[in-house]
């Protein structure tokens, strides 16, 4: 499996999910999805001057061990949330700290920690944060992959990043999920 590479992306367009998904070779963009409520702690506050939002599917099926043996297809959600001023990023991302999703947890910055929560990355920029989430049921090569090109589009070396695995969230760097095995 090959994501494409995102040079001519970082020169030449803007950078959002929209055209980061537009780029996956590997996945097709869903023309509707549920968001149900894992934003709201960002979304409720209405910090933010834009909202993107869309989903990908993979084009190709697999199976884990949280599959039970069923066929999936990796799905990953993606928001991004811009704001007019790193103030107002920063009150949201006190608001996240405050009530983490799923089960509203308060978490600290740069404390690993085990969370009930589903697969996700939150890549918090100056003034940005984009998320992307998958079902535990859906995580394969493909996700690990997804989130490597996720954070080297989005984040750059001071870049704040949070990746949460079924039940564990982790502080981590653009660096590390770069030379994740």
């Amino acid at each position: 499996m090959t994501f494409s590479l995102l040079t001519a992306f970082h020169n030449r367009q803007e950078k959002t999910i929209l055209n980061f998904a537009s780029e996956q070779t590997d996945f097709e963009i869903l023309q509707s999805f549920k968001a149900g409520y894992f934003v709201n702690s960002i979304e409720n506050h209405e910090l933010h001057d834009k909202k993107y939002e869309i989903a990908i599917k993979a084009k190709k099926s697999h199976s884990n061990k949280n599959s039970y043996d069923k066929t999936v297809y990796t799905r990953i959600q993606m928001w991004q949330f811009d704001f007019g001023t790193t103030e107002k990023r920063i009150q949201a991302t006190d608001s996240l700290l405050n009530c983490f999703p799923n089960d509203c947890a308060k978490i600290k910055r740069q404390i690993d920690q085990g969370l009930k929560i589903t697969p996700s990355i939150w890549i918090i920029e100056d003034k940005t944060i984009y998320i992307a989430r998958t079902a535990c049921e859906q995580v394969d090569d493909k996700w690990t992959e997804f989130k490597g090109e996720f954070a080297d589009s989005f984040a750059d070396n001071s870049t704040e990043i949070i990746v949460t695995e079924c039940g564990k969230l982790t502080w981590t760097t653009k660096e590390k999920i770069k030379n994740a095995p």
